[in-house]
């Protein structure tokens, strides 16, 4: 089978032997999707959305009464913006209203009584509101106090000093004064729009912009969903916490103002119950009661629903106490639902993130059957350790020209053990990752594939720098799959470009069983240029593991562990960016695969296939109850702890096979390093390196540690699609 190089690379799904229904995953797309953040308040807003189409489509609302409703949300929309965030950072405001018929009356009385001219009236109010915002957001940021107890006490006192100003200026305040700001502000345009709709659209697009995309939006964020450790990350939680009150204060201000113009009068009336309208709003939007996250995108869309179902209820000229009713009912049952949904959400997204597909592999050969190559024995059982006791699961090694032996364990590290004394170690790096694959770039630096990271270059003295962290974000993934999240093997090719077998887009390095388990193509092999640049080279690949340059340096090998086969990519010659089979049907999943001094290749398998591992690959909904039933360490997998290790050539004819039969020193090879007539055993779950001194006759003139020569010069595949 010939593979054809496609936007992504070279497609390997027809390696699974699928169909392309098998490419589907449904349960896991819907899980991806419950786990998006703006999921967070889809089922709230959709059911929103719902309720008001179902009063548009029963009442006599209609495309007439869209001027009155974007007159309400452009003024109440304000409110719901300036509450979002408060709900946002954690707190809440019950004083909005207030605040509203408080300054409303103060700009009144500001301009009909005491004579100030509207160029100070207009800013004026929006200040004063903030400074009302201000009262909140001190007592409840530096003193200490509940938001809840807080703002219902200074909506009472608002309230109340509303109604005094409004006894002692009654007469001044019924007597209207022409004037072009007010006149501009209650019923003037720009271009068409409405004052009142234009300002409501610049404030909703700048506080979307500061809530999503700025550092002051993230802190907003972190300081709702966990104030102590927003803290301890150097937020400063009582400032962002303060101003919130004080934003949420002026846009108050500014909707008071636009009310009193366009209305033309106040009274003490104005304002009051608009927090509940509001909070309604945000509700019915999605956002979060409990804090840490909300949309003032969706928070306007609830105030849109509102504002429609108070205009069904004056259509219909029901009392303003069935408006207050149905908002009532709305607001409870949006809260619980809000609950509810944010309670399951993740765990359905849990339970279906996990989705097994379908694959097809061939006869399984009886490796206990005597007088084969595949006969067990005990080549490498004897084999003396290296840093026994120290090293917590080395997956790979790479060896210098000294002999010194480089290896990384679990806990982050890149040991050094020196020729001279390989029993005693030292940490050369910390990679702050799962360091996994191992090898030489052409200046003779280590190059290592961290999981859960990318690929680094660590100097020779210790220092560690990034070569390549992401590729580019395919088009249309649900899952972000741009990091490099599970390297576990490269190589090097002739013209310094670096080959890496990303095994999975959606799981981490130390998540193995469960790419094995789910037996998707989540894989893909990634070419790392010179410059760092990277491209995707093989796309919708099982598990792809082992990648090793060919001794002629025309082409990669690929170690497909969910598919028990090794491939060829042509990345040089006439038949460059073709994928062509090597060895198939393997009678266990192979790992890390590296050149032989002698012209081959060496082959270890992480485990073996079993009769019931391969009765299970066919059938995906057993292995999915499986992953839900059972605990993972329980689950039914391939035979691990084998201790397998391969000799094959370029034609993929097996040419010896190393055992462990005890199990007792080396029970899992997962690499295999030839140097200087030392085989390197390493394992992801040993606590040692074995080192196998091979028979003379097994050795070559070849280093297998070196970047092979290129015959053709090679070119990108970007170039070979074209």
């Amino acid at each position: 089978m010939k593979l054809q190089s496609r936007s992504r690379g070279v497609d390997a799904f027809p390696l699974t032997g699928g169909k392309w229904r098998d490419r589907l995953a449904p349960a896991r797309a819907l899980s991806d999707l419950f786990e998006k953040r703006w999921m967070e308040g889809a089922v709230p807003l959709a059911l929103a959305l719902l309720l008001s189409l179902l009063f548009v489509f029963f009442t006599p609302v209609g495309p007439a009464d869209t001027p009155i409703i974007m007159d309400e949300v452009s003024e109440k929309g304000l409110l719901a913006i300036g509450l979002t965030v408060v709900l946002v950072c954690g707190g809440i405001d019950l004083s909005i209203g207030s605040m509203v018929g408080l300054t409303a009356i103060g700009a009144m009385v500001a301009s009909r009584a005491w004579d100030w001219p509207m160029a100070l009236v207009a800013p004026g109010a929006v200040v004063f509101g903030a400074l009302l915002g201000s009262v909140n957001g001190y007592f409840i940021a530096y003193r200490k106090m509940r938001p809840f107890i807080t703002t219902l006490v200074t909506l009472v006192a608002f309230g109340g000093a509303a109604a005094a100003l409004q006894s002692a200026f009654s007469f001044d305040l019924s007597m209207p004064k022409p004037d072009i700001v007010w006149d501009f502000l209650g019923e003037g345009s720009i271009a068409l729009i409405p004052t009142g709709w234009l300002f409501f659209g610049c404030v909703l697009i700048v506080v979307h912009v500061g809530l999503t995309r700025s550092r002051w939006g993230w802190w907003v964020a972190a300081v709702g969903s966990d104030r102590r450790s927003a803290r301890r990350n150097g937020i400063p939680v009582d400032r962002v916490t303060f101003f919130v009150y004080v934003l949420s204060g002026a846009l108050a201000g500014l909707a008071a103002l636009l009310t009193s113009a366009r209305v033309g009068r106040t009274d003490p009336d104005v304002g009051q119950g608009w927090e509940i309208i509001a909070l309604t709003a945000v509700v019915l939007g999605g956002v979060s009661l409990k804090g840490g996250r909300g949309s003032v995108l969706r928070a306007t869309v609830g105030i849109i629903v509102v504002q429609v179902i108070q205009q069904a209820t004056v259509a219909l000229r029901l009392e303003g106490s069935y408006y207050t009713v149905i908002l009532a009912t709305a607001l409870l049952v949006f809260a619980v639902l809000d609950l509810q949904w944010g309670k399951y959400r993740q765990r359905t997204a849990d339970k279906l993130k996990i989705d097994p597909g379908r694959i097809t592999l061939g006869p399984l050969i009886d490796v206990t059957e005597p007088g084969t190559v595949w006969t067990i024995n005990n080549r490498t059982t004897d084999a003396p350790p290296i840093g026994l006791g120290k090293i917590e699961g080395a997956e790979d090694c790479a060896v210098d020209p000294e002999g010194h032996v480089y290896c990384g364990d679990r806990r982050g590290w890149v040991w050094r053990f020196r020729a001279d004394n390989p029993d005693e170690g030292e940490i050369f790096a910390r990679t702050g990752g799962f360091p996994l694959g191992h090898g030489w770039d052409r200046d003779g630096q280590l190059l290592v594939a961290v999981g859960g990271m990318g690929i680094y270059r660590i100097s020779p003295d210790g220092e560690s720098e990034p070569i390549a962290t992401k590729v580019k974000r395919s088009r249309f993934s649900l899952l972000d799959d741009s990091a490099l999240r599970a390297v576990d093997d490269l190589d090097v090719a002739p013209d310094g470009s670096i080959y890496v077998s990303d095994f999975s887009t959606r799981t981490n390095a130390a998540e193995y069983l469960v790419e094995l388990v789910e037996s998707r193509a989540n894989g893909r092999v990634v070419r790392i240029d010179p410059d760092g640049g990277t491209e995707v080279v093989v796309s919708n690949s099982v598990f792809p593991n082992g990648i090793c340059t060919s001794h002629d340096g025309q082409s990669i090998l690929i170690a497909s562990t969910g598919l028990c086969r090794v491939d060829r990519l042509w990345i040089a010659g006439p038949k460059q960016g073709q994928l062509e089979p090597v060895l198939e049907n393997l009678p266990g999943n192979p790992d890390n695969l590296n050149r032989s001094s002698d012209g081959n290749y060496w082959l270890p398998f992480v485990s073996m296939r079993t009769p019931m591992s391969d009765l299970l690959n066919r059938y995906p909904a057993v292995r999915r109850r499986m992953t839900k039933e059972v605990p993972l360490d329980s689950w039914v997998v391939p035979q691990l702890n084998v201790s397998c290790v391969m000799k094959f050539n370029d034609s993929g004819e097996v040419l010896q096979v190393l055992w462990d039969s005890s199990l007792a020193n080396y029970p899992m090879v997962t690499a295999v390093k030839e140097r200087a007539g030392q085989l390197y055993l390493c394992g992801v779950s040993n606590n040692r390196i074995g080192r196998l001194t091979l028979d003379p006759s097994e050795v070559g003139t070849i280093d297998p540690a070196a970047v092979p020569g290129l015959i053709v010069p090679g070119r990108s595949m970007v170039e070979v699609r074209r």
